[in-house]
């Protein structure tokens, strides 16, 4: 029941960013999921909703967030109708995207402990 309770504050949170970004749909255009977050990211900051409140859902749902990006990524493939070749180099540019962002963050990472040592 917990959990249920967990999800009703995050949806409700949903559809009131709903709400907000259709009254303000004439004035700027902010996907409701998105206008939802940021009054959520509001609440846990000025103390409206407490971590605590949210915790066992939020868990669940980062430790399963993979799971949520497979349909949009075999629709992505479905309807651009990529070849054999295109996806080879989706692929291969993915990797080195990778590689070369754990290698920048294990580099600045390496150079702020450094500078932080070098104070002490």
């Amino acid at each position: 029941m917990k959990i249920i309770n967990q999800l009703g504050i995050i949806m409700g949170f949903w559809i009131a960013g709903d709400f907000l970004s259709r009254l303000i749909a004439s004035i700027i255009q902010i996907p409701s999921a998105i206008m939802g977050m940021v009054l959520f990211a509001i609440a846990l900051t000025i103390g409206i909703i407490k971590e605590h409140q949210v915790k066992e859902i939020s868990d669940l749902l980062l430790n399963n967030i993979s799971f949520f990006f497979v349909p949009a990524s075999v629709g992505i493939l479905a309807i651009s109708g990529m070849t054999a070749n295109t996806m080879f180099k989706v692929i291969a540019i993915t990797i080195v995207s990778t590689l070369l962002t754990m290698f920048v963050t294990m580099w600045v990472t390496h150079a702020l402990i450094k500078r932080k040592k070098k104070r002490i």
